[in-house]
């Protein structure tokens, strides 16, 4: 596990080359690592193994790099650790910024975005809350994260999603509705990040 250790810093670094660890919140960074192995020794924050994980606060403090690591940690798991491959958590991440989702309905419609339901993939929602609300597809409006989200959650036992975002739960139930930060609930593992950026200084 001391191995496994030095290659998920080592994601960090190969996605953020001046990453440091002497910033970082080492009860995050051990409990993402506890999340993928499902080991409660390191397990800080005692996160639930079944479900995804939601980062949420304030700017520039790694939360989409964490995300980003942990897909690039994930793709040398699966090659070193075959067993590693039926884990449903650990299928292939596809990561996409909510803007990018909301483009792409406006671009080629409804059906563009089912791919990213599916349960076939777990998938990186980046930025959640940044994205233009309404997207337009051809003057038909829709509220593109909130109907994904919902069709995440019907796949929540057989794949995940994780999330970074500045929005508290309160947010996002003023911005997708109470049943989407209902659901929230049961798909999310909620991990908040404090503090000032770390770009600057």
């Amino acid at each position: 596990m001391r191995k496994e250790a030095e290659y998920f810093i080592a994601a960090f670094r190969k996605v953020e080359p001046r990453f440091d660890l002497k910033k970082a919140d080492r009860n995050i960074l051990n409990s993402v690592f506890a999340w993928v192995w499902k080991v409660d020794y390191c397990n800080k924050l005692k996160l639930d193994y079944s479900k995804g994980l939601y980062l949420y606060g304030n700017l520039g403090l790694g939360k989409s790099l964490i995300l980003q690591a942990l897909r690039q940690y994930r793709n040398g798991v699966v090659v070193r650790h075959e067993s590693m491959k039926d884990d449903y958590r650990l299928k292939g991440i596809w990561l996409k910024s909510a803007s990018e989702l909301a483009n792409i309905y406006s671009t080629d419609g409804q059906p563009a975005i089912i791919q990213y339901a599916s349960d076939e993939i777990n998938l990186i929602i980046d930025e959640l809350g940044r994205e233009p609300e309404p997207a337009k597809y051809f003057g038909t409006e829709m509220n593109v994260l909130q109907f994904l989200l919902q069709l995440r959650y019907d796949y929540r036992r057989s794949s995940v999603t994780h999330i970074t975002t500045n929005l508290k739960l309160e947010a996002v139930a003023d911005k997708y509705g109470a049943f989407i930060a209902d659901r929230f609930l049961e798909m999310f593992n909620f991990i908040e990040f404090k503090g000032k950026s770390l770009r600057h200084g």
